[in-house]
């Protein structure tokens, strides 16, 4: 299959999305060339790119939270079929920031960006997930030719032994496609530690405490865009 059909298959009628820009931050049109390799390097330069340019989807990140595991990915996967478009790399494999791919929504990204994508916003959440890569039976079935994003519903142990929901933006549905073939790797974030050994800080001491007026702007948004998904 030719990267014309793939894309042919693919592609999708998107939203405007509008909405949306200011709860991303905006590219700084930045190029890295990076050393060639084959998918195994893909995917762990993904897990670099998450994990560098997560925050640029903040926001985001909270516009898409659900209640559940379940309903947060299923608005993470509505959102990225309904408002980035498809558009299969050639022999150069783009791997671009959330940003990069919400600038080019319009344009198209392929499986590796909406993984990337999908992943900031899990990072931002503080939900365990992996990036998965798999070969499918039917398209290239010697070779690893698909990525997406697998989150497991046991978020104490990150392990899925007791199932897990898929994000995968190519797609409408999010149902796991055929493979006979994974590999995983594993996303969390590692938190920063700060060991102290001193008393409270008494009012008005330098250092001390302040309360601050707490932000609407994410709230205002929440309730704008309520109504933009379906469940």
């Amino acid at each position: 299959m030719t990267k014309e059909e793939i894309n042919a298959i693919l592609k999708r009628r998107i939203k405007n999305g509008d909405e949306f820009n200011h709860l991303i931050e905006k590219p700084k049109n930045q190029k890295v060339n990076l050393q060639k390799g084959d998918t195994f390097y893909s995917v762990s330069i993904m897990s670099v790119w998450a994990k560098t340019f997560y925050k640029q989807v903040a926001k985001l990140s909270q516009i898409l939270k659900g209640e559940t595991i379940k309903e947060t990915c299923d608005k993470i996967q509505y959102f990225l079929f309904y408002d980035i478009q498809y558009q299969a790399d050639g022999v150069t494999q783009n791997i671009r920031s959330p940003a990069n791919s919400w600038f080019n929504r319009r344009e198209g990204i392929d499986c590796k960006s909406y993984s990337i994508f999908a992943s900031c916003v899990l990072l931002n959440l503080g939900i365990k997930h992996y990036i998965r890569q798999i070969k499918q039976p039917n398209f290239n079935p010697k070779l690893y030719t698909h990525v997406y994003v697998v989150v497991p519903n046991n978020q104490t142990s990150g392990k899925l032994d007791d199932g897990y929901c898929v994000i995968d933006g190519t797609v409408q549905s999010n149902k796991e496609p055929n493979y006979t073939s994974k590999e995983d790797v594993f996303m969390s974030l590692k938190l920063p530690h700060i060991g102290l050994n001193c008393p409270v800080p008494k009012k008005g001491l330098k250092g001390a405490t302040r309360k601050t007026k707490r932000s609407t702007t994410t709230k205002k948004s929440s309730k704008a865009t309520r109504g933009r998904f379906p469940f």
